[in-house]
């Protein structure tokens, strides 16, 4: 939402519209939550990378909606996990991939992901403790995510599968592993998918009585 709005949006990063991003945020804590929603639904603007095509789009934003949106659903009592589809749960595979590098070497491990009805990957260095996670490809999204608590995954810890001080790293090229490495902030797009770029929003309630 902040994105609509280029001198917050560069404010995110530069002092001198600092004032505005901190502005715009706060303007947007007051809209209607329908408002909101009729916001989103207009697209985004011609600045906005996500509009330039409909593969960036998916991209920047298809996981994002979907991450924050069970965020909301998942923060309910009683809630349970929706029915997806398999085109949904393939469309994320990309994105799991992405993640895996960073979550595991940030956590120092070895991962194994088995996304249920697709080929598992491993990511991270093999002499650390090895974390096999199994689930379907959004609730691995989740889970990568920092949304381990809440996330519908079987995980497993086992011994290394290498003894070797020097042992290799899985899941990318020299130039993926240097960018994963330098990967700290939990909860955000790594370097290889987002580019250096943080994409954080307002928080907004989900007011009473709404349908989600």
């Amino acid at each position: 939402m902040r994105d609509r709005d280029l001198p917050a949006l560069v404010g995110e990063h530069l002092k001198l519209f600092a004032k505005r991003h901190e502005r715009v945020d706060e303007l947007l804590r007051e809209t209607p939550w329908i408002e909101l929603v009729g916001k989103i639904a207009q697209g985004p603007t011609a600045w906005n990378p996500s509009s330039w095509g409909v593969g960036v789009d998916s991209l920047m934003n298809t996981a994002e909606f979907l991450i924050h949106h069970e965020d909301v659903r998942r923060a309910q009592p009683g809630w349970r996990p929706r029915e997806l589809g398999t085109q949904v749960q393939k469309d994320m595979l990309p994105l799991v991939r992405a993640l895996a590098l960073s979550y595991a070497i940030r956590r120092g491990i070895h991962l194994i992901l088995k996304p249920r009805g697709f080929d598992e990957f491993r990511a991270g260095r093999t002499n650390k403790t090895t974390y096999t996670v199994t689930g379907l490809p959004v609730e691995l999204l989740l889970y990568l995510f920092g949304r381990e608590d809440h996330a519908v995954v079987d995980v497993r810890e086992s011994a290394p599968v290498s003894d070797d001080d020097d042992a290799e790293v899985v899941g990318g090229t020299p130039d993926e592993v240097a960018a994963a490495e330098s990967d700290t902030v939990e909860g955000e797009w790594p370097a290889a998918v987002q580019d250096g770029r943080k994409k954080r929003g307002p928080v907004v309630e989900k007011p009473e009585g709404s349908e989600v």
